[in-house]
C-alpha cells in the first residue's frame, strides 16, 4: 500500500499537469491543494520600464543591439527577458501569451514560414536583428508527437532561418537531457502503454530540434539545461515543471518516489540559466566567432540524488509543520510498477499520477553526471559551477516556496 503522511497543514495530492490528481486514502475531502503557478507568490522582478518613443511607433533602441527573443513568457524565457533588458533592446515574438520585461512585442506563428509575417513585416525584422534567442517550445511531457514536432522541431527551424536570414547568432534553448535518449529509450519498455505522459517523445524532439538547427546555415549556440526550477532566491517562477511536481507530491504525503534512489536529479534555477544566456548573448555580440558551440547550464557535480531530494523535501515540510513520512523508492528499471506493494488496489488515479512519476525518472539516467560549462571560462560573466550547498539551497528554497503557497499555510 502507499504510505501516505498526515501533514498538519492540510494538502492534497496535487494535480499534475498530466492528469486529475487524487486524493490519498484516509485524506479529509476539505484538505487545501497547492496552486499551479507562481509558487512564490509576488513576482520579485520589477515591472519594467517604457522605452521612450521616437515619433514614429517604435520604441527607441538608442545604442543597444535587438535581441529577437521566443518564449518570452516561459519558465526560462521571462527570465532571459529580464536578464537581458537592461543592455540589449527585447523584441519578443510571441505566440498565445505576451511576455513581461521586454521592449516590443510582435505576435507570430512560429510554425509557419517566415514566422506567418508578410514579407515586408519579415525583411524589417530580419534587418533589425543582432542575436537571436530561441527560448520557445513545448517542455511538458504530455502531448502527441505532432504536437512536439510542430512546436519544437518547426519552431526551431523557423527561427534558425530567422537568424541565418539575418546574419546572427542563434541561441538555441535546447535540454541536457537529449545525452540520456538512449537510456530513456530503453528504460520507457518499463512503463505501462497506458501513461499519460511520454519524456521520450520529449525528448526525441529534441533531438530533431538540435539537427534541425544544426542543418541551417546559422551560426548557432545550443544551450542545454538540466531540470529547470524557480528563482535561487525566492523560487519564483510563472509555471510549474518536472520538479515541482514531484516536489508537491512529497509535500501532499505521499511518502513514494518512483525513481531509484542513486538516479541524480539535476536541476538549476531559471534565474542562473538566465543568466548564462545572457553571457553568452555577450559574447555574440562581441565576438561571434568565440560564441561556444555547445554550453550545459546544470549543476553537474553538484547535483542530488533522487534520495537527497527526498530527504530535502521531507525536512522542509516537517520544519513547516507537516507530519511526512520519510520517503522510499520504487526503482522502475529494476522492478514492473506492478510490483509495487498492493499496485492492483491502489485508487486508479493514484497509479495513473505515480506511473507518470515512473515515466518522468526515464530521462535521469542511472546516476551518471552531467557535464557543466558554468564557470568556464570561454564565456565572460556566466555564473560560477553550483555548489553541492548551493544545490541543496536551491531545492529548499524551491520546496518552502511551494509549501508557503498552499492556502491554509
Amino acid at each position: 500500500m502507499s504510505r501516505v503522511s498526515e501533514p498538519l497543514c492540510p494538502v492534497r495530492v496535487p494535480e499534475p499537469s498530466w492528469a486529475a490528481a487524487p486524493a490519498p486514502r484516509g485524506r479529509s475531502s476539505g484538505a487545501a491543494a497547492l496552486p499551479g503557478p507562481a509558487p512564490a507568490g509576488d513576482a520579485p522582478l520589477p515591472e519594467p520600464a517604457a522605452d521612450e518613443d521616437d515619433g514614429g511607433g517604435a520604441p527607441r533602441t538608442g545604442d543597444r543591439p535587438v535581441v529577437l527573443l521566443s518564449g518570452s513568457s516561459g519558465i526560462v524565457g521571462e527570465a532571459v527577458a529580464y536578464a537581458l533588458r537592461r543592455d540589449f533592446h527585447v523584441v519578443a515574438l510571441r505566440g498565445r501569451r505576451a511576455g513581461a520585461y521586454v521592449h516590443e512585442d510582435l505576435p507570430v506563428d512560429l510554425a509557419h514560414p517566415r514566422l506567418g509575417l508578410d514579407s515586408r513585416a519579415w525583411d524589417a525584422l530580419v534587418a533589425r536583428a543582432d542575436v537571436v534567442v530561441h527560448a520557445a517550445g513545448r517542455a511538458r511531457y504530455d502531448g502527441h508527437s505532432d504536437e512536439f514536432q510542430c512546436v519544437n522541431v518547426s519552431g526551431s527551424r523557423r527561427m534558425a532561418e530567422l537568424a541565418a536570414a539575418a546574419g546572427a547568432p542563434l541561441i538555441h534553448l535546447s535540454s541536457a537531457f537529449v545525452d540520456r535518449v538512449g537510456q530513456a529509450r530503453d528504460a520507457a519498455a518499463a512503463i505501462p502503454e497506458s501513461c499519460p505522459v511520454t519524456p521520450l517523445t520529449y525528448l526525441e524532439s529534441k533531438v530533431a530540434a538540435e539537427r534541425a538547427v544544426a542543418a541551417s546555415d546559422a551560426l548557432t549556440c545550443v544551450v542545454r539545461p538540466s531540470l529547470v526550477m524557480g528563482d535561487s532566491d525566492t523560487g519564483h517562477t510563472p509555471e510549474l515543471g518536472f520538479v515541482h511536481e514531484h516536489i508537491k507530491m512529497l509535500l501532499s504525503g505521499v511518502a513514494t518516489s518512483m525513481c531509484g534512489p542513486h538516479q541524480r536529479v539535476d536541476m538549476v534555477p531559471r534565474d542562473i540559466v538566465a543568466r548564462a544566456v545572457a553571457a553568452l548573448v555577450s559574447l555574440a555580440v562581441r565576438d561571434p566567432r568565440r560564441l561556444p558551440s555547445r554550453y550545459w547550464a546544470t549543476s553537474g557535480q553538484a547535483a542530488l540524488t533522487c534520495a537527497e531530494f527526498g530527504d530535502i523535501v521531507t525536512d522542509v515540510g516537517r520544519r513547516g509543520g507537516l507530519r511526512l513520512a520519510a520517503p522510499d523508492f520504487h526503482d522502475p528499471a529494476k522492478a514492473a510498477l506492478a510490483d509495487y506493494p498492493d499496485w492492483d488496489v491502489l485508487e486508479p488515479r493514484l497509479r495513473s499520477v505515480l506511473a507518470a512519476q515512473a515515466a518522468g525518472s526515464t530521462i535521469l539516467g542511472a546516476g551518471e553526471i552531467l557535464p557543466t560549462s558554468l564557470g568556464g571560462r570561454e564565456v565572460p560573466g556566466a555564473p560560477a559551477p553550483v555548489t553541492v550547498r548551493q544545490a541543496q539551497r536551491h531545492l529548499e528554497v524551491n520546496a518552502r516556496a511551494l509549501l508557503d503557497a498552499a492556502p491554509g499555510a
